[in-house]
């Protein structure tokens, strides 16, 4: 991992988007104030006390005059009462006369939303009443927006709003940046492919985690690297001593054979037919063996569009022949609605005829085999069920496993799971999956293979 030249801590990039967030903010105050000032000064907009300084400038008229509304604005209140608060006239209704006159009485100058002037009369008094607030002087605008200082404010906080989304967006979407870096990193451990370039944070602490994971990657890596050398290593010197083994066994198997010539007595017959017998199931097992080694190492499949109908006729001919030894009856049911599969013909078949095999083995003579093939618009399924003695619970979790050694009371002296262990891996590498159980139906063993198509 090469350095960045420019990181930052997450505690010195909040502190920056702060900072931003505060001089924005200032700016919008100074900008709005600038704004109100000059819609102040352009006329745009009315000052607070406006109407008030109308008021006053007309007061001597006020006190004198008989038509009163001349001299008050159109959006002032007033009301004229005599000595004893009676409303002789005004634009206020009888309701809010008396409220106003019970404010003149009290010595106050505020009733409502609204300020009041007080300005005698010869034997009257008059109330104009006014708001102490900027608005418009355009009478639409003044309709709308009465008080431009709430407009003001609502600039602000609309202002200071957006900018609150727009500077958490930047940085939601700057640390997000940076954490799919690491989220990267950590998908592509998971999934065991380290074979890649860490890339570096403009973040410390973020680039702090990214060098940790990159040291654990390289480490992983090794050890992985390790592990796949002592594996290899492992099964070929099981393979090259499966092979060795051949050499003495086929020499004691030849000699055994050449003793059967001779005239032996009973007793070194049965020890002689002893020994072949224990031959032929080391060969077996070598057999199995080599065969393990095989299914571990091909990895990659040759998948190919393959008839399914020739496909199963295949299995079914080679079924066939390896029954006839037991005379068992092989039953074949076909449900398919699908021609074609895309999988590996030769490996398939592989599997599905050792649980053919495996059936055979563990079937009584003249006993009884489904074979039966079904599929559906998602997947295929092979199911092979035998009317043997079924499957034990420990052979249901364990059937599978390599060297796993099944019921030494059944039929099959040599039978030892290798054949159910391959399977697995060919249909683990068709992304399938392998089902044991016992059939209901036959009353022994059941397999089913079961393929996404």
């Amino acid at each position: 991992m090469e350095r960045l030249k420019k990181q930052k801590s997450i505690a010195k990039i909040f502190a920056m988007y702060i900072a931003t967030f505060c001089i924005v903010t200032i700016l919008q105050i100074i900008i709005i104030s600038f704004l109100f000032i000059m819609g102040l000064r352009s006329g745009v907009i009315l000052p607070a006390n406006y109407y008030e300084q109308i008021v006053e400038k007309n007061r001597n008229q006020i006190m004198v005059t008989d038509e009163v509304s001349e001299f008050i604005p159109e959006e002032c209140n007033y009301v004229i009462y005599d000595l004893n608060g009676k409303m002789l006239s005004g634009n206020v209704s009888e309701e809010n006369s008396l409220g106003i006159w019970k404010m003149i009485k009290n010595d106050r100058t505020n009733y409502g939303n609204k300020y009041y002037k007080i300005i005698p009369r010869d034997n009257e008094i008059c109330a104009v009443g006014y708001k102490l607030t900027a608005q418009f002087s355009n009478s639409v605008l003044r309709k709308y927006f009465p008080n431009a200082e709430s407009c003001e404010a609502f600039l602000f906080i609309s202002t200071f709003i957006l900018g609150v989304i727009i500077l958490s967006k930047r940085f939601s979407k700057r640390v997000s940046k940076e954490m799919k870096v690491l989220k990267d990193v950590t998908e592509n451990i998971q999934m065991e492919n380290l074979c890649f370039k860490t890339e570096e944070s403009n973040i410390i602490e973020i680039n702090g985690v990214l060098l940790a994971l990159d040291k654990m990657k390289s480490e992983l890596n090794n050890s992985l690297n390790k592990q796949w050398k002592l594996e290899e290593s492992r099964k070929d010197q099981i393979a090259a001593l499966a092979h060795d083994i051949k050499t003495p066994l086929t020499i004691i198997k030849g000699n055994s054979e050449l003793l059967r010539e001779l005239n032996l007595n009973s007793d070194a017959m049965v020890f002689n037919e002893n020994i072949l017998n224990e031959v032929k199931n080391m060969e077996y097992y070598i057999k199995s063996l080599i065969e393990i080694m095989k299914s571990e190492t091909e990895v990659m499949l040759k998948k190919e569009n393959v008839n399914l109908k020739t496909f199963i006729n295949e299995i079914i001919e080679q079924g066939i022949l390896l029954i006839k030894y037991k005379k068992i009856k092989l039953t074949n049911e076909i449900k398919i609605n699908t021609e074609i599969i895309n999988v590996d013909s030769v490996s398939l078949k592989r599997a599905i005829i050792n649980i053919i095999t495996n059936a055979i083995d563990y079937c009584p003579v003249k006993g009884e085999i489904l074979f039966s093939v079904a599929s559906n618009n998602e997947y295929i399924s092979f199911t092979i069920e035998d009317n043997g003695r079924g499957f034990t619970k420990e052979e249901l979790d364990s059937a599978t496993e390599q060297f796993y050694q099944g019921d030494k009371s059944r039929n099959s002296k040599n039978h030892y799971g290798m054949g159910l262990y391959i399977t697995r891996n060919i249909i683990k590498k068709h992304d399938g999956n392998l089902i044991l159980e016992n059939s209901k139906e036959m009353g022994g063993a059941k397999v089913v293979i079961k393929l996404p198509l």
